[in-house]
C-alpha cells in the first residue's frame, strides 16, 4: 500500500472541517500549505480530482461523473491509503465509494466503507455553522447510504440509514425555515427504503401549505398512495384546490397564475373532478391575455423591395380587370414544399416547441402528436404571410390603376355555376370594402364564397354530400372536409396545403375563417384579407379554364 504525506493527510483533515460540501474539502486541500517534494503534489492532484468526481446512477450501475477510463493504480491505491488513514467520515465515504466503482479491492467492504462513512458524516454536517448547506449535504449522503445499503444488502446499515431519514424529517418539520426540497427528497428516499411515509407526507402537506409553497404541498400530496374511493378523492381534491388557491391567491400574478390555473385543470381532467376543471376553465377563459405580463418580441420583416416591383410590374402587364385579378393568384408550390431545400434558413424563435395562447382565453393548445415537423410548417406559414403582403400591394394597385365598379367587377368574377351572378355581386362587394379598408366587413363577405367556390369546383368529382341514411340526416361537407377533399378531386396538393394554413388549420395554421367567423380576434391585417380573397380568385381561376385540375384516375 502506497505510503500517506503526512502534510498532504493533515491538510486534508484541516479542509474536511466543518465542510457541507466536497468541493469545499477541495478548495481547502488545494489552498493548504503543504510539504511541496513532487510525491506530496502528487498525491493531493489524485484526492482533489477524486474530491471533485460526483456519482450518477443508482445501486450496483452507480458511477461516477468525470471518472477517466484511464485512471491508473497508482491513483487508486492513493486513494485506498488515505481512506484508511483519515478519520473524517465525510472524505472517508467518498473515497471508499469511489474505490467501490472503479472496483478496486473487496467490493463489499468498500460498499459498507462508504455507507459508514456517509452515515457518520451525517450529524457532523448537521451541526456545522452553514445550517442549510448542512442539511442539504446531510440529505445527500443519507440517500448515497441507502442506496449502498440497498444495493448490498447491509441490513444493519439499512437500518439506521431509515432510522435517520426519519430523525432528519421530522427536524425539518419542526423547523420553520428549512426548505421542502430537503423533506420531498428524504421522503422519497424514505418511499424507495419501503417505509410507510404517509404520516410524514401529510404533515409536510400541512407544513408546506402556504400559497408560496404551492408546488411543495401538491408534490406532497402526490406521494400520498391510497384506493379509488372517498379517501383518494379527498386528496385529488386538495391537490386541485391547492393549485387553484394559489392562482386566486394574486389575481395580478400574470403567467404564474395562468400555469397554476392550467395545471389545475389538467389534474382536475385527469382525476376525474368535474366542478374543479369547469372551475379552473371559467378562470382562464375569463383571464385577459394583456394580464400575463409578456413582452412581445417581434422579428422584422424586410421583404426586398425587388419583390414588390415584380409583383406591381404584374399587373401592369395585364390587358384588363379581369386578367390582372387572375395575375394575383400566384402559386405557392414553393412555400408548401415538405422540405425546405434550406435546412438553416430559420434559425432561434422558428425553432423553439411551444405552446400557443388561444385569444379568447389564454387555453394552452398543443399540436397532435403526429402533427408535421413545426418548424417546417412555421416556414409555410411564414412563406404566406410574405406572400400576402405581395398580394395586398397588387390588389392596391389594381384598385389605383382600374378603379373598379360593382359592375366591372361582378363582370370579371361571374361563373355560371361557381360564382353565378348574385353570388358574383356579394364577392365583388367584398373587394369594395377591402378597399375602403373595411376590412373586417371584406373577410366576412369573402370567406362563404371561398367555401362556396370550392365546393361547386368539387361536386363533378369528390362527394360532398352524404344522403340520409334512416335516421341519420345527409351531410354537407364544411370547408375543412372540402379542403382536404381537393388532392384527391386532381388540385394541387400544394394549394390545398396552402387553404389548410390558412383558413382552418387550428394549431399550427393563420386559421383565419374560424378566428374571423367566431370573432375570437379583432381587424385581421390587411395582407391576411388580402389572401383570402386571394384564395377566391384561385379557384375561380380554375372555373373559368385558367388552370386544369389533373384527370381522375379510375
Amino acid at each position: 500500500m502506497r505510503q500517506v504525506e503526512p502534510s498532504v493527510l493533515d491538510a486534508l483533515r484541516e479542509a474536511a472541517k466543518d465542510a457541507a460540501s466536497y468541493e469545499a474539502v477541495a478548495l481547502g486541500l488545494a489552498a493548504a500549505d503543504i510539504d511541496t517534494t513532487t510525491t506530496a503534489a502528487h498525491q493531493r492532484d489524485v484526492l482533489l480530482a477524486a474530491l471533485r468526481l460526483r456519482p450518477s446512477g443508482t445501486g450496483k450501475a452507480r458511477s461516477f461523473t468525470g471518472m477517466l477510463p484511464e485512471v491508473t493504480t497508482d491513483q487508486l491505491e492513493i486513494c485506498s491509503a488515505y481512506a484508511e488513514a483519515v478519520n473524517t467520515p465525510f472524505v472517508v465515504g467518498r473515497l471508499h465509494h469511489l474505490l467501490l466503482v472503479a472496483e478496486h479491492g473487496r467490493k463489499h467492504d468498500h460498499a459498507r466503507g462508504a455507507a459508514a462513512g456517509y452515515l457518520d458524516a451525517v450529524p457532523l454536517l448537521l451541526v456545522g455553522p452553514r445550517r442549510l448547506a448542512g442539511l442539504r449535504g446531510a440529505t445527500e449522503c443519507l440517500c448515497w447510504a441507502a442506496d449502498l445499503a440497498r444495493s448490498f444488502n447491509l441490513k444493519d446499515l439499512h437500518q439506521r440509514v431509515t432510522q435517520d431519514m426519519v430523525a432528519l424529517v421530522e427536524r425539518v418539520l419542526a423547523d420553520s425555515e428549512d426548505d421542502p426540497q430537503i423533506v420531498d427528497r428524504l421522503l422519497e428516499g424514505l418511499r424507495v427504503q419501503r417505509y410507510d411515509i404517509t404520516n410524514l407526507a401529510e404533515r409536510a402537506a400541512r407544513r408546506f401549505s402556504s400559497v408560496g409553497y404551492v408546488h411543495a404541498r401538491v408534490g406532497f400530496l402526490k406521494l400520498l398512495k391510497a384506493e379509488p374511493g372517498p379517501r383518494r378523492t379527498a386528496i385529488d381534491s386538495q391537490i386541485v384546490s391547492a393549485l387553484l388557491d394559489a392562482a386566486d391567491a394574486d389575481v395580478n400574478a400574470g403567467f404564474r397564475r395562468h400555469l397554476l390555473l392550467t395545471q389545475a385543470a389538467a389534474e382536475a381532467r385527469d382525476r376525474g373532478l368535474s366542478e374543479l376543471r369547469e372551475r379552473a376553465e371559467l378562470a382562464l377563459q375569463t383571464t385577459d391575455p394583456d394580464s400575463l405580463g409578456w413582452t412581445r418580441i417581434r422579428r422584422g420583416l424586410a421583404t426586398p423591395r425587388a419583390l414588390f416591383n415584380g409583383a406591381r410590374a404584374h399587373i401592369d402587364a395585364a390587358a384588363d380587370l379581369r386578367d390582372a385579378l387572375w395575375r394575383t393568384t400566384a402559386d405557392v408550390h414553393q412555400a408548401m414544399r415538405d422540405q425546405t431545400d434550406d435546412e438553416h434558413a430559420q434559425e432561434g424563435l422558428l425553432r423553439i416547441p411551444r405552446t400557443r395562447i388561444n385569444t379568447a382565453g389564454p387555453v394552452q393548445v398543443h399540436p397532435p402528436v403526429d402533427a408535421d415537423d413545426n418548424r417546417a410548417v412555421e416556414l409555410q406559414v411564414l412563406a404566406l404571410d410574405i406572400l400576402g403582403h405581395l398580394t395586398a400591394h397588387q390588389l392596391d394597385h389594381i384598385h389605383e390603376r382600374f378603379a373598379p365598379d360593382e359592375a366591372e367587377l361582378i363582370t370579371a368574377l361571374v361563373h355560371d355555376t361557381a360564382l353565378p351572378p348574385p353570388r358574383a355581386r356579394t364577392l365583388a362587394h367584398a373587394f369594395r370594402y377591402y378597399w375602403l379598408d373595411e376590412l373586417d366587413a371584406a373577410a366576412c363577405v369573402a370567406l362563404p364564397q371561398v367555401e362556396q367556390i370550392l365546393r361547386q369546383l368539387l361536386r363533378d368529382r369528390v362527394p360532398v354530400v352524404s344522403v340520409p341514411k334512416g335516421h341519420t340526416p345527409g351531410t354537407v361537407d364544411q370547408l375543412g372536409g372540402l379542403i382536404r377533399s381537393m388532392p384527391a378531386a386532381g388540385f394541387p396538393s400544394d394549394w390545398s396545403r396552402a387553404l389548410e394554413l390558412l383558413l382552418v388549420d387550428p394549431d399550427r395554421g393563420m386559421n383565419l375563417r374560424n378566428d374571423i367567423c367566431h370573432g375570437l380576434i379583432d381587424t385581421p391585417p390587411k395582407h391576411h384579407v388580402a389572401l383570402i380573397l386571394q384564395a377566391a380568385l384561385y379557384l375561380l381561376s380554375y372555373a373559368h379554364g385558367h388552370r386544369t385540375p389533373a384527370p381522375l384516375t379510375q
